[in-house]
């Protein structure tokens, strides 16, 4: 009897040191469930880790938080397919750049650049606890680099090959969601499509997906479509376009065109989606503005600036010799130095080398627009927890705000479909993306009518408005708009075990 009340007793000191979070009633709010139908009055219940009640009307438990969301959205919480938020998060593990704009999972391991062994990524989620949650891909860029070091610009022997599905297959049974590839970025450019069909046969055995920043988003963006759908089609895996652009003059006008390849192949039986952001200006290395990568040539600069728009449309965030120059466009510092931007342009190559960062406005508002219509294209933020581009602190705001209060061009209920329920379909997610009895309590509460992104080029982290509330694992992570010092989010695991294709996350 007495080492049985010891025993208690000790269970209850345990229970009391590790408090299960009180229940969350949310009343009066339109509820937008995430599957893309119209919006329904409602009240959502939330115990420990999930939804345990949607009803018209739920009347408060005892020692339950009660949140009045009359005149609000609850939505499930955005989930960004396409993020870099893992970078800075050792510094910021509080995401809060993101749970300001109603982000409760990133999906990183993007471009061709993860962290490996993907074990270590999730290990060092555990130890950080972050406030959202996180779901990675393999980088197809970083495993070549492993397997091919500095001697990487060729193409790949078969010896090296079957290393490198090695280490993807080694990733994936340790919860990747598939196999990113940056293919416009070094090592992934010199890679051949049977490489990243190999390595696709790999994700295959685990059904996940490919995810590519496809070779060329320019004059040559739709046969870089078509090699991404090659590769899921040899594979039969789904796949992502990582955010779909037509980044030149030339090629402005044609999204509806290039949206009929994606219509085409899923008729043909490829499961192909793309995500997207809602800004016409992207942000990378300035060397991505010549696509031959002869860096010397003016015939090549004068071709890429002009294809943009000119200098003035190039703005530099990151120039190491000289950080006096960052927030300058081309065109100013060209000026500056009495020279034409040409030749400003090969000089600071030169001086920095290929890794300047800028911001450069390329893009058709008119093709934004067409793309965010299909019901093919998810949404992106590309962003990370302190970037210099406002993609990083406004993208799913200015979604709501632009293209459906202001623009109307889509519906409520379908961008929040494209952020949450579809977005979780895509990452084989059952429990997540939508608001119903049994799912993961992420949420987000919203104002419709004063939701709003902030940021501007130059002036990128300004913080949105108009979201009151998130909601991670049943925890409150943003209450009236403040983040709290609730750190609830997880580690999303693809299974470890080879599975068929479709197979949850978990």
């Amino acid at each position: 009897m007495t080492i049985r009340v010891i025993f208690l007793g000790l269970l209850l000191v345990f229970a009391q040191g590790n408090p299960r979070p009180p229940g969350i009633l949310i009343q009066h709010a339109q509820l937008i469930d995430g599957t893309g139908i119209p919006a329904r009055r409602a009240d959502v219940r939330v115990a420990g880790d999930a939804i345990v009640a949607v009803a018209d009307s739920l009347s408060p438990q005892s020692g339950e938080r009660v949140i009045d969301a009359a005149g609000k959205v609850v939505a499930p919480g955005f989930i960004d397919m396409h993020s870099h938020a893992d970078r800075g998060l050792d510094e910021m593990p509080d995401a809060s750049t993101q749970v300001l704009q109603g982000i409760t999972t990133a999906v990183v391991g993007q471009d061709g650049g993860s962290e490996l062994p993907i074990a270590d990524f999730f290990e060092r989620l555990a130890r950080l606890r972050p406030a959202i949650n996180y779901a990675t891909a393999v980088g197809h860029g970083t495993v070549r680099k492993a397997v091919m070091g500095g001697d990487y610009k060729r193409a790949a022997t078969a010896a090296e090959i079957e290393t490198m599905k090695a280490l993807v297959d080694r990733g994936m049974q340790d919860g990747a969601i598939g196999l990113s590839s940056g293919l416009e970025y070094d090592p992934g450019f010199y890679s051949k499509t049977d490489e990243l069909v190999a390595l696709g046969a790999v994700v295959a055995k685990y059904g996940g997906y490919y995810m590519s920043h496809v070779r060329n988003e320019n004059e040559g963006a739709f046969a870089a479509w078509r090699e991404a759908i090659e590769i899921g089609r040899r594979n039969h895996i789904p796949v992502e376009i990582s955010h779909i652009k037509l980044g030149v003059k030339p090629v402005w006008g044609r999204a509806a065109e290039g949206l009929k390849i994606l219509d085409d192949a899923r008729r043909e039986g490829v499961k192909v989606m793309a995500d997207w952001y809602p800004y016409t200006y992207w942000q990378s290395s300035m060397y991505v503005l010549i696509e031959t990568r002869d860096f010397e040539s003016r015939a090549a600069w004068e071709r890429g600036l002009n294809d943009i728009g000119g200098a003035g449309n190039v703005l530099i965030t990151s120039y190491r010799p000289d950080a006096s120059l960052n927030g300058k466009t081309l065109a100013e510092i060209a000026e500056a130095r009495g020279k034409d931007a040409v030749t400003t342009a090969i000089e600071m190559m030169r001086e920095a080398g290929p890794g300047t960062g800028v911001i450069a406005t390329s893009m058709s508002e008119d093709d934004l627009t067409t793309f965010v219509k299909s019901p093919l294209v998810l949404v992106c933020s590309d962003g990370s927890l302190t970037g210099r581009h406002p993609r990083g602190y406004g993208t799913f705001p200015r979604v709501l705000a632009r293209y459906v209060r202001d623009l109307e061009a889509i519906a409520l209920p379908d961008a929040v479909a494209k952020m949450t329920g579809r977005s979780a379909a895509q990452l084989g997610m059952p429990d997540r993306g939508v608001v119903a009895v049994g799912k993961k309590a992420d949420l987000t509460i919203f104002d419709p009518a004063a939701i709003q992104d902030r940021g501007v080029p130059g002036n990128a982290a300004q913080s949105p408005i108009g979201i009151s509330h998130v909601i991670v694992n049943g925890e409150i992570v943003l209450d009236y708009g403040r983040s709290t010092s609730a750190r609830s989010g997880r580690a999303l695991r693809r299974g470890g075990s080879p599975a068929p294709p479709g197979s949850p996350a978990r």
